[in-house]
């Protein structure tokens, strides 16, 4: 294993967490690291001026690192400066890994999850015929989705697709990285900077969706507003240099060839009519039905999915459900919402099981199953790039807690942890609903019905006969649970990073769920500055946006406002359960015993 790095040895840009731009660089080991070798030394050689527990947790957390003498100290320990450097050489490791498996994080970071999406002219054009969409940061505000420079033609986690080998234009569809990525804020600079695996609590597929629904309703999205802007661009300009020969054809396939004729018409117009019967359909079943006629779940869903409805609206025969709505509903659809908050992806190879209530068991489909949700047909889906990511988070870090940590305190919250946590969150324990008490949508969302076709989709995209994960057996592919509905407790891996908390993400921060008395109904989601106290995103809401929740007609996923909130009165969003003291905390009364709830937020953020 590596050294632990001294301080003095390391700037606060390097103790930062992995940004984007740097996978292509080079990694910092060998010769850098070598200088801080001759400083420090073996473990049993500098332990002894510690007390033994002391000396032990240590141990482990080093996992082997050699460490720096002159903070083997128990005030070093105290005041987080033995783990700043812990820290730091986890994320040196962490841009390691990256370099290793640079395909891996392309393919998580930069290619679609399916062949099909938005078609990329539209998509482009669309901020030169309706500016007015994106004035004032629009774009990002409607969909949580975001530049990471202001000269990139797509948003982060956006990628240019289309079948290969086919004719026919671009299209846009999301990667991995679009929900899969966290950012935070760093405040000795006030960057943000990425987490790669960690979930986005702002990614906004319904969102987007949304966004494009104002766009196609607007008197200005006409083909020849679209006409005009693209006349304008100059080769290289809409789609970059890398895609000048797929411009040309777009181009071409737009205003015609003597050979073709223009299908500009038919493309800004079929676009329009596919968006708008999609959500007339949504609105008719899983608006209708299992929202009870209450839309804000379809028209926004900030850092989280309904999966079960989007299950049922990508399988399930729109013919045979409006043929016979209440027979169709009840067989395909949910009761209720289904709302699982997006989850984080690292070290996949130690998971049983993956979904909320761990219905997705094989490694290859739970990464399928995701990718179905965006691409809404299974032959659409892009499986050679599934089984690059599923490669990829196979063995994937969580980045370090990128803040002082008392160890000394952390140390007595791994007993805690053990005492109150472990028994559950360490062997991926199933707990019925009646168990634990959380919002029970997501896990009985799923019917019987649902479940045989997921199984069918999930088979029609794992279509390799040579690929072994794709001959499973359908148990295995989807674990049936309809009978005994519930949710699993996963490993508190990077559990700092996971914040908001349960499984719909209705609790902001780990003190919230430690001491349920103190959950607040609502909330704010898109802060990236962190509360090192609590360990969360910072949360509180302004009066003003508190006021508007207060008004149930506030539409209460996204106000008028920069900020994004989630109100737990929504059906779906409730934060009740994992309560009981003597079932979730060992007995413990966290809300009484502020000793040890701080020691058990001490330990939590080294997981």
């Amino acid at each position: 294993m590596r050294p632990i790095h001294a301080l003095s040895k390391l700037s606060l840009a390097t103790l930062s967490l992995m940004l984007l731009p740097a996978c292509g660089s080079q990694s910092k080991t060998t010769e850098q690291r070598g200088a801080a070798v001759s400083d420090t030394q073996n473990p049993s050689q500098i332990f002894s001026s510690l007390q033994e527990h002391l000396h032990d947790f240590v141990s482990r957390l080093s996992q082997g690192r050699s460490l720096p003498p002159d903070l083997m100290t128990e005030g070093s320990l105290q005041s987080g400066k033995l783990w700043t450097a812990m820290a730091a050489d986890r994320d040196l490791e962490l841009e390691d890994y990256f370099d290793a498996n640079k395909d891996g994080l392309q393919a998580f970071t930069q290619k679609p999850v399916a062949f099909n999406g938005t078609p990329a002219l539209i998509l482009r054009l669309l901020p030169d015929v309706l500016p007015k969409l994106y004035q004032n940061n629009g774009f990002q505000k409607a969909t949580g989705y975001y530049y990471l420079g202001e000269k990139d033609e797509l948003p982060y986690g956006f990628a240019y697709t289309k079948v290969p080998s086919a004719p026919g234009p671009l299209f846009v569809n999301l990667t991995c990285g679009a929900c899969h990525t966290g950012r935070i804020e760093d405040p000795s600079t006030g960057h943000l900077k990425q987490l790669v695996g960690a979930p986005s609590t702002v990614a906004d597929i319904n969102g987007f969706r949304s966004f494009l629904l104002e766009a196609v309703k607007d008197p200005g999205f006409t083909t020849a507003a679209f006409a005009n802007a693209l006349k304008a661009k100059k080769d290289g300009e809409l789609y970059g240099s890398a895609y000048i020969a797929q411009e040309k054809i777009d181009k071409a396939i737009f205003f015609g060839t003597p050979d073709l004729p223009a299908q500009g018409t038919a493309l800004i117009e079929g676009f329009k009519t596919g968006l708008v019967q999609r959500y007339d359909y949504a609105s008719k079943t899983v608006g209708a039905y299992s929202y009870k006629g209450d839309l804000r779940l379809l028209q926004h869903s900030p850092g989280h999915i309904d999966f079960p409805s989007a299950v049922a609206l990508a399988t399930a025969n729109p013919s045979e459900i409006l043929a016979d709505p209440a027979k169709g509903l009840a067989t395909y659809f949910p009761k209720a919402p289904g709302i699982g908050d997006i989850m984080s992806v690292w070290q996949q190879d130690t998971r049983v099981y993956a979904q909320w209530d761990g219905n997705l068991k094989n490694k290859l489909t739970r990464n399928l199953g995701a990718e179905l949700g965006i691409a809404g047909d299974p032959k659409a889906v892009n499986l050679p790039n599934a089984i690059l990511t599923t490669q990829f988070v196979d063995k994937l870090p969580a980045p370090a807690y990128p803040f002082a940590i008392d160890l000394v305190r952390a140390e007595r919250g791994e007993k805690i942890y053990e005492k109150a946590c472990a028994s559950c969150h360490e062997k991926e324990q199933f707990m019925p609903i009646a168990a634990i008490g959380t919002e029970p949508g997501r896990a009985q969302g799923l019917t019987e019905a649902s479940r045989k076709l997921l199984i069918g989709a999930l088979k029609a995209a794992c279509n390799d006969p040579n690929e072994a994960n794709c001959q499973i057996p359908d148990e295995e592919i989807v674990v049936p649970r309809t009978s005994n509905p519930g949710y699993i407790a996963l490993p508190m891996t990077g559990i700092w990073a996971r914040a908001p908390y349960l499984h719909n993400g209705s609790v902001p921060t780990l003190t919230h769920l430690l001491v349920p008395a103190s959950r607040p109904s609502a909330f704010e989601l898109n802060k990236r500055s962190y509360d090192q106290k609590l360990v969360g995103f910072d949360w509180m809401l302004s009066k003003d946006e508190n006021a508007s929740q207060n008004n149930p007609s506030q539409s209460a996923s996204v106000l008028k406002t920069d900020s994004i909130v989630y109100d737990t009165r929504i059906p779906g969003y409730g934060n009740q359960g994992h309560s009981d003291k003597a079932i979730f905390f060992g007995g413990i009364d966290f809300g009484k015993d502020r000793e040890k709830l701080e020691d058990l937020l001490a330990y939590l953020k080294t997981r």
